[in-house]
């Protein structure tokens, strides 16, 4: 009996042929056929999306329609392969789209046979890679940078580790002439002075690039005339010998800009310093300031070594510094420039290096906006510290020699100095000997700084309590609060010496005229 739920073998044919028209149609990527001589016979809707080709325009045309010209050898090898029964697959390539664009795909090329078996065409599958190939190229490039950041990280820590050991091994040449000679104690003081300096300043540098790039700097922004406060910098490093190897001219007009003094200072320590260490001595610096309608420009140029196209487009990037011949007396780490930038773009302006090439100088300039209105308020004067009077201190410091130096310092100061090595006896010391003034170190065994500092506070006099001063080499503004919520009054970075600590006095009205 006839079941009717069957289907005619024809009827059956038909429908897998739609199934198939519509998996083809849906299909995410282009499928196309074509003859042996190249000619499309189908041209499914992802194709029309991928070429931008409509069914229409392309069924009846050459497959060399999408082809670039460059790549036709790569068609005849293809059809090579298919009329030989070979599978062409995942061939990666280009093609052009209608409108010119060329297109990263992947292919897959298959014979088509007659019922005989005979090959009498190609069915392609091609997928739209481009994304694939930007990300991948993406990649290749990110893990260039990483390779270059990574080699410049490394000759920054080789170059961090010699630039560290020479003062350090000056000043243990130093020692032990004295050790052996004490006649030459004023000269072995003033080597000793002058490396010692050089590290701090190394070290500032460090911190103070770390600062600013994880954003912990804050401006205290006032309206300064720029070209007076160059001018009384320059003065200032004239006057202290700074320039005696070079000739230094200054054209510095009035400018008025919304900075904060102190970091302006700073950009021009960087900008100087660079300029001296890379001009041969006779060389030739010039500082200009002058103004437009709406910048300020800062212009320091040099006679010196100059700057090739590469370290120019670098020369502002954190571990990146140009040559270091074997005539250079004076190091440094390369960071100057990185912090110009940076401080600089905190003021809301820009900085450009130019040079002509190799021995053709360099020319740096610093754009600033420009203030147009208010009184022009005076960069301040720095004053010289005024000298301390006697006070009693305590030094709470679990370092022996730093605790022993601390504590002559301060006694050939003419000050009475009691000591404490750890956390418990810090507190018991202050509450006994009853200081003007308690210098901690944060980091003590027992228990810490902020520790000592809130149980003194716990149990100290209301009538005159002493004042809390931190030592310690970390210098955030996550520390600084943490210490000013301990219960200190002030926060000092090591290292630390007589000027600072005169500032403290000074802050609490306990200096001398």
């Amino acid at each position: 009996m006839h079941d009717p739920s069957s289907k005619d073998p024809l009827e059956q044919l038909e429908a897998s042929r739609a199934r198939l028209a519509a998996i083809v149609d849906s299909s995410h990527d282009a499928i196309v056929s074509k003859t042996l001589e190249g000619m499309i016979t189908s041209w499914n809707t992802a194709a029309e999306r991928i070429f931008g080709y409509t069914a229409a325009e392309a069924i009846g045309r050459s497959i060399n329609l999408i082809i670039p010209e460059d790549r036709i050898d790569e068609e005849k090898m293809v059809l090579s392969k298919i009329r030989a029964g070979q599978l062409v697959d995942h061939f990666e390539t280009v093609r052009r789209r209608k409108d010119g664009q060329l297109v990263a795909i992947s292919l897959t090329i298959s014979p088509i046979k007659d019922r005989t078996g005979r090959i009498i065409g190609a069915s392609k599958i091609a997928r739209d890679i481009t994304e694939n190939t930007r990300a991948e190229r993406e990649r290749a490039q990110l893990f260039l940078d990483l390779q270059r950041a990574n080699k410049a990280k490394d000759e920054f820590l080789a170059m961090l580790g010699h630039e560290l050991r020479n003062p350090l091994n000056v000043i243990t040449v130093a020692l032990d002439v004295l050790e052996q000679d004490p006649a030459a104690s004023p000269s072995a003081r003033g080597i000793i002075t002058r490396q010692a300096a050089h590290l701090k300043h190394l070290v500032d540098d460090l911190l103070e690039v770390g600062r600013v790039v994880a954003g912990k700097i804050r401006l205290d922004l006032q309206t300064i005339d720029l070209g007076e406060l160059t001018r009384e910098h320059v003065a200032s490093l004239r006057a202290g010998g700074k320039f005696v190897q070079h000739t230094v001219t200054c054209d510095a007009r009035p400018a008025l800009v919304q900075a904060d003094p102190q970091r302006i200072r700073q950009i021009l320590d960087n900008l100087l310093g660079n300029a001296l260490k890379f001009t041969p001595p006779d060389g030739i610096i010039s500082i200009r300031v002058d103004a437009s309608d709406d910048v300020v420009g800062l212009e320091i140029a040099d006679s010196g070594i100059g700057m090739s196209p590469d370290l120019l487009r670098s020369a502002f990037d954190l571990f990146v510094q140009g040559h270091r011949g074997s005539e250079r007396a004076e190091g440094g780490l390369g960071l100057g420039l990185t912090l110009v930038r940076q401080l600089v773009e905190l003021h809301r302006g820009s900085v450009e290096a130019f040079s002509q090439g190799a021995h053709q100088g360099s020319r740096l300039l610093v754009r600033l906006p420009r203030f147009v209105a208010g009184p022009v308020v005076r960069p301040a004067l720095r004053l010289a510290p005024r000298k301390m009077p006697p006070q009693r201190i305590v030094v709470v410091e679990d370092n022996k020699d730093g605790r022993e130096m601390l504590r002559k310092l301060l006694q050939l100061s003419g000050h009475e100095v009691e000591e404490a090595a750890d956390g418990p006896s810090g507190v018991e010391r202050i509450l006994e000997f009853a200081p003007r003034i308690a210098l901690i170190d944060i980091g003590l065994p027992g228990f810490d700084g902020h520790e000592v500092a809130r149980r003194v506070r716990a149990r100290q006099s209301s009538e005159r309590p002493p004042i809390l001063v931190a030592l310690t080499g970390y210098g955030l503004e996550t520390d600084r609060e943490a210490t000013k919520a301990a219960g200190f009054d002030h926060h000092l970075t090591k290292p630390v010496g007589l000027k600072d600590l005169a500032k403290v006095f000074h802050a609490h009205d306990l200096g001398g005229d």
